[in-house]
This record gives C-alpha cells, structure tokens and sequence, in this order.
C-alpha cells in the first residue's frame, strides 16, 4: 500500500513540475527585451518598419477616397 502511495505521489508531483514549468515559461516569454539590447533594437526597428507602412497605406487609401 505505500509503494502505491509513493508512486501516485511520484506522478503527482511529476504533472506539477512540467505544468508548473511551461506556465512560468509562457509568463516570461512575453515580456519586452530590455531597451539598448540587441534584441529590444531588433523589435524597435520591425515596428517602425510597420508603422511607416501602415501610414502609407493609409495616405494612400485617404488620397484615393477624396479622388472619388
């Protein structure tokens, strides 16, 4: 009775570890990189690159419609 009690025990604590582990790791994946890191210049730069493409599409939709 107690080795069944050791093993479920075993399989319990088993489960929580992973579950507990890929929680923590989706928790800190999201945060931001640390500004000056090359990582946290690397993000800067695709957003800007978004942003002026956003803008443009949006000039040119603008123009378009007041053409109509």
């Amino acid at each position: 009775m107690n080795g069944v009690f050791n093993f479920i025990r075993f399989i319990a604590y088993s489960i929580s570890a992973v579950v507990i582990r890929k929680s923590w790791n989706w928790l800190t994946a999201d945060v931001d990189p640390i500004p000056g890191s090359k990582e946290f210049d690397q993000e800067w730069s695709d957003t800007m690159k978004k942003v002026h493409r956003l803008r443009k599409r949006k000039e040119q939709y603008e123009k378009n419609r007041k053409s109509r």
